[in-house]
């Protein structure tokens, strides 16, 4: 009857298999947090990659990064450019952008990632020796500080949200304040 009864009863857990249970969630835990740390790391070396690429002149390099249905917003610029969609469109915008400003430089000053986010400074400097609709060429120096955000799908920038002061950039370039405006 004993050896019925003990083999029949709940058993009452142990303090070892609350250890076992702790220890399971914890490489559980572990595990998670080293994938997520090594996603944002990849989506960190892409932001990387995309700037020596563009610093070469290679705009190619959206085609390996951006995903087809990938979106630009920036409020800096004008309404009918404050948002682009797809790899082409601003693939050619940035080309547009590159033959106006032929020795941009893009220095990336702090990034940070965290999820499926990649937020990042950088300081861009160049002299616009070509035109930048629907201004013409300077032939002025800028110093500019962006702020962006992509938003990463599968290894792949879906989305970027860029910042930027037009204020300043335009006064650089002598744009601002516009001819007839403030003592111009």
């Amino acid at each position: 009857m004993e050896r019925f009864i003990m083999r029949n009863a709940k058993r009452v857990p142990r303090l070892s298999d609350f250890a076992l249970i702790l220890a399971f969630s914890g490489i559980m835990i572990a595990g998670c947090e080293n994938q997520e740390k090594a996603m944002e790391e990849r989506n960190k070396a892409v932001v990387r990659y995309v700037h020596e690429e563009i610093a070469k002149g290679n705009t190619a390099v959206f085609n390996e990064v951006l995903t087809p249905n990938y979106i630009r917003h920036c409020q800096a610029m004008p309404p009918e450019l404050q948002e682009l969609h797809g790899t082409e469109q601003f693939k050619g915008f940035i080309e547009e952008f590159l033959e106006a400003v032929p020795d941009c430089r893009d220095t990336i000053d702090l990034i940070i990632a965290e999820g499926d986010k990649v937020a990042y400074i950088t300081t861009m400097t160049g002299t616009q020796t070509g035109p930048m609709e629907p201004y013409a060429a300077t032939g002025k120096k800028f110093s500019l500080v962006n702020i962006i955000i992509h938003r990463f799908e599968n290894g792949k920038i879906a989305e970027t949200w860029i910042s930027w002061d037009n204020v300043a950039f335009l006064t650089q370039l002598g744009l601002f304040p516009p001819s007839g405006e403030g003592g111009q």
